[in-house]
């Protein structure tokens, strides 16, 4: 689950929270207690904040860019950035033949490119666990994040 920081507080995925609130109300109503900071709490919709654009290289690495406004806005041939900070990663082999992401590197991606390259995109499970794994390594791609 990746966690964002908020100015107020912390925002989980909704699911999360709706675990929460419902653990919240189960306390208030039986105990008469309220999780200790449930107001610092809010609620992001993964599939929203994690919409993606993708492109896969000759050597079968991919550049991925995460950001709902380029995913939003690519078909119409112009972006809301003039450049855009994209994850190179690839796919490789893990222990007992499981798939796992690498990260490569971080590159900038300039808007004539990513209009005339970018067609794809990921699944919302892998860009929470490409995510997890960046900020594991200490790879800042998205401010603010923290992999719980």
């Amino acid at each position: 689950m990746i966690t964002f920081k908020t100015k107020t507080g912390y925002s989980v995925p909704i699911k999360e929270y709706d675990k929460i609130q419902n653990k919240n109300l189960t306390e208030i109503k039986e105990n008469q207690l309220q999780i200790k900071d449930f107001g610092k709490l809010t609620a992001y919709y993964p599939e929203v904040i994690f919409k993606n654009i993708s492109r896969t290289n000759e050597d079968g690495s991919i550049d991925l860019i995460i950001d709902p406004g380029a995913a939003n806005e690519l078909n119409t041939g112009f972006l809301p950035k003039r450049s855009y900070k994209a994850l190179r990663i690839k796919k490789q082999m893990g222990l007992l033949g499981t798939e796992k992401w690498k990260y490569i590197e971080t590159v900038q991606l300039f808007e004539n490119e990513i209009v005339k390259d970018f067609y794809g995109s990921l699944p919302i499970s892998d860009i929470e666990e490409i995510l997890e794994m960046t900020i594991k390594k200490n790879i800042h791609y998205r401010d603010h994040a923290a992999a719980l």
